[in-house]
């Protein structure tokens, strides 16, 4: 048995694994250092962290002895899944660092990356699913085309009040907005607001929608700013909406 407080998916537990597979090794005088630290350097939460999960680790392979069982076996079977994931990861971080290197050569990437919340991973895929923004000749296209844009339910007569997204178009583009809004209403590390300006949107629309209706309105939001630094080809300025207005109003005064 492996202790659920370490998963056995992360890299320490798939390390420990490929090197002592077998529950004996861990209670072994000689292994011991070498578990010790790696518990303490790999998740990098020191030597306190460490030696709890040592402790843990200790019980669990207690247990296992206990049993009378031949785990041989399993121990082989558990060695090999742990190395196929290690070299799966391995191959996967790979190609996240040749996406990359790729992604860093268009130049609409920089552009995305300037909204707040949105990192090199979200800004590829966000990319990749709206492609060529030139053919979208208003913010309301790129919306209807992600199936934000509001679904009315009629029947006869009859024509329904609450409506919800039609959710046409592509899934992974909603997801991503969808992380990117959840992102951008919260706090850092360090108690500061990724985006206070999205975060006083989403705190007003909270006074009269729920946090469902008010986080897809963020998601609303998002997707315009997107579509307007996209199609101005400028990088996005945290502005406040008081600014946004007497922006607009200079605008309109110059057309006049």
């Amino acid at each position: 048995m492996f202790p659920k407080i370490l998963n056995p998916a992360s890299l320490t537990a798939l390390t420990l694994l490929t090197q002592f597979p077998f529950p004996a090794q861990w209670l072994g005088e000689e292994q011991q250092e070498t578990i010790l630290t790696m518990l303490e350097t790999l998740p990098r939460k020191g030597k306190e962290y460490g030696r709890k999960k040592y402790e843990a680790l200790l019980a669990c392979a207690t247990d296992a002895l206990v049993t009378g069982m031949d785990l041989t076996a399993q121990g082989v079977v558990v060695q090999v899944y742990a190395n196929s994931l290690r070299f799966i990861d391995q191959q996967l971080a790979l190609l996240d660092e040749q996406m990359e290197a790729l992604a860093n050569q268009i130049p609409e990437l920089a552009l995305l990356k300037s909204i707040p919340g949105i990192g090199t991973t979200l800004a590829s895929l966000i990319l990749g699913e709206i492609g060529d923004i030139s053919r979208f000749t208003k913010a309301k296209q790129l919306v209807a085309y992600c199936g934000m844009d509001p679904s009315v339910r009629q029947s006869g007569n009859f024509v329904g009040t609450k409506n919800r997204v039609s959710k046409r178009g592509s899934p992974f583009l909603r997801r991503s907005l969808y992380l990117v809004a959840t992102t951008s209403i919260r706090k850092d590390a360090k108690g500061r607001l990724v985006n206070s300006v999205m975060y006083e949107y989403y705190q007003k629309k909270l006074l009269t929608k729920a946090k469902k209706q008010a986080l897809g309105a963020v998601m609303n939001k998002l997707l315009r700013i997107i579509f307007s630094v996209l199609k101005h080809n400028q990088a996005f300025r945290l502005i406040t909406a008081a600014e946004q207005v007497r922006l607009y109003q200079d605008s309109r005064k110059k057309a006049a």
